[in-house]
């Protein structure tokens, strides 16, 4: 008898009951998992004594081991096993870093991860482990959740919604995460108002905040904050391309227009293609910046530490590219080891300029196959909406660069050198666009350059990206459409392109939004911060210059961000959740959609002006 025959008498001896078996395993795979989230968070979120922690890690260890019967249980049962190795390589793979990582711990009581890092320099590996541990398990106990069918109907929602339940949810989490007593420095914990508008921040990728996350967090709560801001930077088009993934899973064909109309592609069937290649760039964008600030952070200060000064590049590198402004060092980039570093502020640069340019433009102006079609074809040039992108955003960053070195010449750029004052003139400008991080005292900027900087941030970054405001796209849009009714014209043309009328009214829309929620916003401020405002160290325009920040998630602030009320601290939660999840995406949800676009009124005149 081969082999071949005796797999095929234990299929049909296994046969009769596969299904009871396999049925068992999706039942206790979802009480396990769900068991061991919940040891996990109390595990690393509470302060226990040794007994405690070592039932936790016996609860996890049997965790783990199920993890593992129910692979060979599943690859036992299933008919095809080649196949079921390929379609399960993650699971797999996961499965045998349990056992090697099992072995080496349980009769060498080392983990196999351990000597690598001590090997690179990284002598205090503590923080590291623990890392490597909470993300080992979470992965192990996610990817065991969301491949049980149980959970896949929840799916079967407008896009939209999905992705505003989904920064919700993300946000509640995040902001019960950070209130546990392991998270801060803080006696107690942090609260309630404090820990949800720091969530907040970190998934609509803002980076205001009411405490110091330098000194009030701890490295767990700032590695949450970290994952919070990473899941937060997942773009419009990202999220698109997600939807169309999940779309077999109950995404009916009636939703493919809105989730054409969040991918901006002529066909939504190139999406999970386009998702592969965001996670692949973004990736491969983050590694090269963190790369590059661990080289341009030395060793000096509080880079002495080798884990340290690690930590620092991968906090600023995510926090960089995904424009969250969002920093562990005191100060921000005004810390004194790295405020005269013009390579750190270099690399800061280019990466949030890289996370607030959009994805898909990215792709055509640098993918290798759009590359090499232009160099073959010199006629073909970079798309419509690239151009849109590219030429106003360096018009944008230039006319805020320029007014800022002419205004702050001789006040926030007196003594510094030639080089130095246009590298922090372009970085202000820069970081005016979503990014958040500053390398002068907003507070201390001229009235001028706080006007500027209130219209950079109204405008924001561009669409797709992770950035917020109106978008450059809507900008163009409405600057082609004054240009062109100024000059008599009857279509909006941009670029030698005419703009169709539906997409001028949506950039209309969107701006009127924006407009009506950032006067909205500031009035209820002027009442609840009444006092704040009649001591005298605050007006007005601050707090018009902190909700327009907020708004259009981009993170700088004079410094009253922590001195706010509960109810000031609360309207700038939901300015950073609208500006996250889109103005005209809300109204969209919310509003009521017509029966029917078959008519048309009888046309009417009136004075305008």
């Amino acid at each position: 008898m081969n082999v071949r025959e005796l797999r095929e008498r234990a299929n049909l001896y296994l046969y009769g009951s596969k299904v009871k078996v396999l049925g068992v395993l999706s039942f206790l795979n979802v009480l396990v998992s769900l068991t061991a989230l919940g040891v996990l968070i109390y595990y690393y979120g509470f302060r226990l004594d040794p007994e405690a922690k070592d039932l936790c890690f016996k609860i996890l260890e049997i965790s783990f081991a199920f993890y593992i019967l129910r692979y060979l249980l599943k690859f036992i049962y299933d008919f095809n096993p080649s196949d079921f190795i390929r379609n399960n390589w993650f699971e797999g793979v996961i499965v045998i870093l349990l056992l090697v990582e099992g072995v080496a711990y349980n009769f060498f009581d080392t983990m196999i991860i351990e000597p690598v890092f001590i090997s690179l320099g990284f002598e205090d590996f503590g923080a590291f482990s623990t890392i490597f541990v909470q993300l080992f398990i979470f992965i192990i106990i996610l990817n065991n959740l969301f491949k049980e069918r149980k959970f896949k109907p929840w799916l079967k929602i407008h896009p939209g919604w999905l992705f505003t339940i989904s920064i919700a949810l993300m946000t509640l989490v995040g902001g019960f995460l950070l209130m546990l007593p392991e998270m801060s420095r803080i006696e107690g914990g942090m609260g309630f108002t404090d820990s949800l508008f720091l969530s907040m921040s970190s998934v609509s990728v803002t980076g205001l905040t009411t405490v110091d996350i330098s000194e009030a967090l701890t490295f767990k709560g700032q590695l949450i904050v970290l994952v919070l801001i990473k899941l937060g930077g997942l773009n419009t088009i990202a999220f698109g391309a997600l939807m169309l993934v999940v779309a077999k899973f109950g995404v009916g064909i009636k939703y493919h227009e809105v989730i054409e109309d969040f991918v901006n592609r002529d066909s939504i069937l190139k999406a999970k293609t386009m998702l592969a290649k965001i996670v692949i760039w973004a990736t491969t964008i983050e590694l090269i910046g963190i790369i590059l600030l661990f080289i341009g952070f030395g060793n000096q200060g509080v880079f002495a530490d080798t884990g340290n000064r690690a930590f620092q590049a991968v906090f600023h590198g995510i926090s960089g590219f995904n424009n969250a402004g969002l920093s562990t060092l005191h100060g921000g980039m005004m810390h004194p080891d790295v405020i005269n570093s013009t390579y750190i502020h270099t690399v800061l640069m280019i990466l949030f300029f890289l996370g607030g340019f959009g994805m898909i433009y990215l792709f055509d102006l640098f993918e290798f196959g759009k590359l090499r079609e232009r160099m073959r074809k010199p006629w073909k040039t970079i798309e419509f909406g690239t151009k849109i992108s590219l030429y106003f955003t360096l018009g944008l960053v230039a006319f805020g660069a320029i007014v800022f070195m002419c205004v702050e010449w001789n006040r926030s750029l007196a003594g510094e050198g030639a080089l130095s004052s246009v590298v922090i003139s372009i970085f202000e400008s820069l970081t005016t666009r979503n990014a958040g991080f500053n390398v002068v005292d907003t507070s201390e900027l001229a009235m001028p350059v706080m006007i500027v900087f209130l219209f950079l941030m109204f405008v924001g970054a561009s669409s797709g990206s992770a950035g917020g405001g109106i978008r450059t796209s809507t900008f163009a849009i409405m600057w082609a459409s004054v240009i062109s009714t100024i000059r008599g014209k009857k279509n909006t043309e941009l670029f030698k392109r005419t703009i169709a009328n539906d997409t001028v009214l949506k950039a209309y829309a969107i701006f009127i939004f924006f407009v009506i929620g950032n006067i909205v916003g500031p009035f209820i401020l002027s009442i609840s911060e009444a006092d704040l405002l009649a001591s005298g160290k605050y007006d007005f325009m601050d707090l018009v210059f902190e909700h327009v920040s907020a708004a259009s998630t981009v993170g700088l602030s004079t410094g009253m961000t922590s001195e706010l009320s509960i109810t000031g601290k609360f309207v700038l939660i939901v300015a950073m959740f609208i500006g996250r999840v889109g103005t005209l995406t809300l109204a969209y949800l919310v509003g009521k959609r017509v029966l029917s676009k078959n008519y048309k009124y009888p046309s009417g005149h009136t004075m305008v002006g």
